[in-house]
């Protein structure tokens, strides 16, 4: 693939940041839109969409540090999976029938899956409402899977420093969700 994103760039210096970038960074783009879609073609998917966003915004990725391009390429990857397994459940593959079995034997699990997602979508909405290093931790920590010791390393902090920075990021969104009156946070 990566001779198809180096045909679209323009000059040599752009190709060799690329090529850093890629050889660098695609296997953990591939593992963290593996653990979201659970399909090793939807992930691959994901990550060939990141890498042309990664062209498209060049200009501003190739000038990163090190640690924020990692941390700007795993997050692009995690939402372009999302995308793709919205638009993948965007149609249904159950038949009438078993929508209407379901309905009929009074199933909650539909129910539970919208108040899922409503939950979901509230602690999202929380969690983009913190401070970039509140943000930035509990996304490495929850979504890329990130061991204190490699965040602190990421961050230049000490593990129990970064153990310190979740707790703290952790109690800014139940204070946000209890201030609003959304469900209980434990």
């Amino acid at each position: 693939m990566l001779f198809i994103y180096l045909a679209m760039l323009d000059n040599e210096s752009d190709r060799l940041s690329l090529t850093g970038i890629y050889e660098k960074y695609k296997h953990d783009m591939l593992k963290c839109t593996f653990l979201i879609t659970n399909n090793m073609e939807m992930a691959e998917d994901a990550v060939h969409n990141a890498f042309l966003s990664v062209i498209k915004h060049k200009d501003k990725l190739f000038r990163l540090p090190k640690k924020e391009l990692r941390t700007q390429l795993i997050i692009m990857a995690k939402n372009k999976g999302i995308d793709l397994l919205r638009k993948a459940n965007y149609y249904s593959d159950n038949p009438i029938e078993d929508m209407e079995y379901i309905h009929k034997t009074g199933d909650n699990e539909v129910e539970s899956k919208v108040i899922l997602t409503e939950e979901y979508e509230t602690l999202k909405k929380h969690v983009a409402s913190l401070d970039k290093p509140s943000k930035l931790v509990l996304e490495m920590k929850y979504i890329l899977g990130m061991s204190y010791k490699e965040i602190g390393e990421e961050m230049g902090l000490s593990a129990k420093h970064v153990d310190t920075k979740i707790m703290r990021a952790k109690a800014k969104v139940r204070k946000l969700m209890s201030a609003g009156g959304e469900f209980d946070v434990e």
